[in-house]
């Protein structure tokens, strides 16, 4: 049984989704972390690497002899570098990370999923997948700029003529939202990005015809995947926070290292230190490998919704008995 291919067109429960993203990874271990590093890699390798020398040269007394307006314009430029190796190397990470999903669930059970299969074609799966993101993004700031408007006309309403009470009363409603909002809307506000991506590439639709499907099986299914989504997401924040330990502890030696010697001779040393440097480019790697059980997960539960209310598995079968 733990032979069996593990494929996506099933009906599990939450201990089935567990048991069929540790197993897809252990089927494919080489194949889907290889796939993934090797040009996702590449990108968040080089976002981490300008921020961490970022980090470092914020500490820099140099930052004073050579002006703050230039620091700060070299600051700027550098960020927005890394924020788009960034942005570039998770549309390739979510791009390779659902191709090895749809490429496996095309095989046999005597077949192996190969970096050939999952890497072909690449390059036309990523243009769609970077179109669809950048409108989904785009919408997404619309509607959070829409929704902090709103809530701010909210906040005028207590505020005006209210004095402390109102301030008073407006602060706990913004408590029990902010809480509300990190218990119950976050795990479902990440599941559903993911999916509606996945969708929308195996199915080669546009972002929000493939959010209409989510959203169609998501409609009395909640809070089974409100449970899968939130325990997925802890999982993840857990082992992430676990890979980033030895980032922590070099940051922190880094830094008192930095304060011992500006203070002994006067100036810091300008450039980060490599050491701080591979750490966090080696943990950063880490987190994102980690990443792809919170992405399975989430996969894995779509999949279960959409074949307990197609079941095309069970025609298929029928079909092939005929």
């Amino acid at each position: 049984m733990n032979n069996q291919k593990i494929y996506y067109r099933k009906v599990r429960d939450l201990g089935g989704v567990f048991g069929a993203t540790f197993g897809f990874i252990k089927q494919n271990f080489k194949t889907f972390f290889g796939s993934l590093l090797l040009i996702a890699g590449t990108f968040l390798v080089a976002s981490v690497t300008i921020s961490t020398s970022l980090f470092g040269a914020m500490f820099s007394a140099n930052l004073f002899k050579k002006g703050l307006s230039s620091f700060t314009g070299n600051l700027i430029l550098n960020y927005a570098l890394a924020m788009f190796l960034l942005f570039v190397g998770i549309v390739i990470y979510s791009t390779i990370l659902n191709k090895n999903l749809i490429e496996n669930e095309k095989l046999q059970q005597n077949e192996t999923l190969t970096m050939k299969l999952v890497l072909a074609n690449f390059f036309n799966d990523f243009w769609r997948m970077l179109g669809n993101v950048l409108l989904f993004v785009v919408i997404s700031i619309i509607a959070i700029i829409a929704v902090a408007l709103i809530f701010t006309g909210i906040g005028s309403l207590f505020s005006f003529g209210g004095g402390t009470s109102g301030a008073i009363i407006l602060a706990i409603l913004l408590v029990l939202l902010a809480f509300a909002l990190m218990v119950i809307f976050v795990p479902i506000l990440s599941y559903i990005p993911i999916v509606s991506l996945f969708v929308c590439q195996r199915n080669r639709i546009p972002i929000f015809a493939a959010m209409r499907k989510v959203f169609y099986y998501l409609k009395g299914n909640f809070w089974s995947t409100w449970l899968v989504s939130f325990i997925a997401l802890l999982s993840y924040s857990i082992m992430g926070f676990v890979a980033q330990i030895p980032v922590f502890i070099v940051t922190i030696i880094t830094t008192f290292s930095r304060v011992k010697s500006t203070v002994g001779y006067g100036v810091a040393e300008e450039s980060t230190p490599i050491l701080l440097i591979v750490v966090t480019a080696v943990c950063s790697l880490l987190s994102y490998t980690v990443m792809s059980v919170y992405f399975l997960m989430s996969i894995y539960q779509y999949t279960t919704l959409e074949e307990k209310k197609e079941g095309t598995s069970i025609i298929e079968k029928i079909n092939q008995i005929q």
